[in-house]
């Protein structure tokens, strides 16, 4: 069995309590998983996932588990997504954010994120709120760089913006998650020095350009993504994704860069250590 990682699942939007999210893990042991980084979008949200994941891996320690005491290694990373209430009081956000990553235990938090624009949402006839919306990720960005952590980043329909964006901050690295854009922008932010992952959505039929940019990408800069619950892979799509379906993505490189999937792991498991420094 090769071990996969899953670089980005919202494990709190899959399970209401440690009861259920749980027996989930038991699947997601069983398809080989041996880490998932649980993201955040918001800035209230980081202690009480932590809160929620401890407590399910106390309830397996009791013996409550068909897979025995054995778990994946799950970090938990601090952001805000670019939503527009987040956007409007945005320094207060950013504080609380800020006070969330203060008082999280170091070796549990991995990064900051997700975070970044999306013009899909926030549309660019809108500037007051574009422009906000880029305060908000710069924000981000810096406390990244304060803090010494890599960032994951959202960026939907905003390929230039989030570039120029980033090179602001050229000390800072980090992952564009579920990567959405063609070669051109794929070898500009790879040029930079950030990672690149792809989502279930390359199992996709009409997702040809994100195919033809998981071949092109180095092998030194990719992850792998479910986004659970979103952007569940052929042949589940229209279902709720789950960290056990990271599987289809690991399969999908495979194919796409004629690379065994056990080649494939390795490189993830490296690239995510690299970036994260989890394992």
């Amino acid at each position: 069995m090769h071990l996969l990682i899953d670089s980005h699942a919202h494990l709190s939007m899959l399970a209401e309590d440690e009861e259920a999210l749980s027996s989930q893990i038991d699947e997601w042991i069983s398809a080989g998983l041996t880490a998932i980084l649980d993201v955040g979008t918001r800035s209230d949200d980081l202690e009480p996932r932590i809160d929620l994941v401890q407590k399910c891996l106390c309830r397996r320690r009791d013996g409550e588990s068909t897979t025995g005491d054995l778990r994946p290694t799950i970090r938990f990373s601090a952001g805000i997504w670019p939503s527009e209430e987040a956007i409007q009081n945005r320094q207060q956000h950013i504080d609380e954010l800020e006070t969330q990553i203060l008082k999280a235990p170091k070796n549990l938090l991995a990064a900051i994120g997700e975070c970044g624009l999306d013009r899909h949402w926030n549309s660019s006839e809108q500037p007051a709120l574009v422009r906000g919306e880029q305060e908000l990720f710069e924000a981000q960005l810096d406390l990244a760089q304060r803090y010494s952590l890599p960032v994951i980043v959202h960026s939907r329909e905003a390929a230039r913006e989030t570039l120029e964006i980033i090179r602001a901050f050229p000390s800072v690295r980090g992952v564009i998650h579920c990567f959405s854009y063609g070669l051109e922008e794929l070898l500009a932010f790879q040029d930079l020095g950030w990672y690149i992952s792809f989502a279930g959505n390359i199992t996709y039929k009409n997702a040809q350009s994100l195919r033809d940019a998981l071949g092109v990408v180095s092998m030194e800069r990719l992850l792998l993504e479910t986004d659970s619950p979103y952007l569940a892979p052929v042949p589940h799509r229209g279902k709720a994704a789950n960290p056990a379906m990271v599987r289809y993505q690991y399969e999908g490189a495979s194919q796409i860069k004629h690379l065994p999937v056990e080649t494939i792991a390795r490189q993830v498991f490296i690239n995510f250590n690299t970036l994260f420094r989890i394992m």
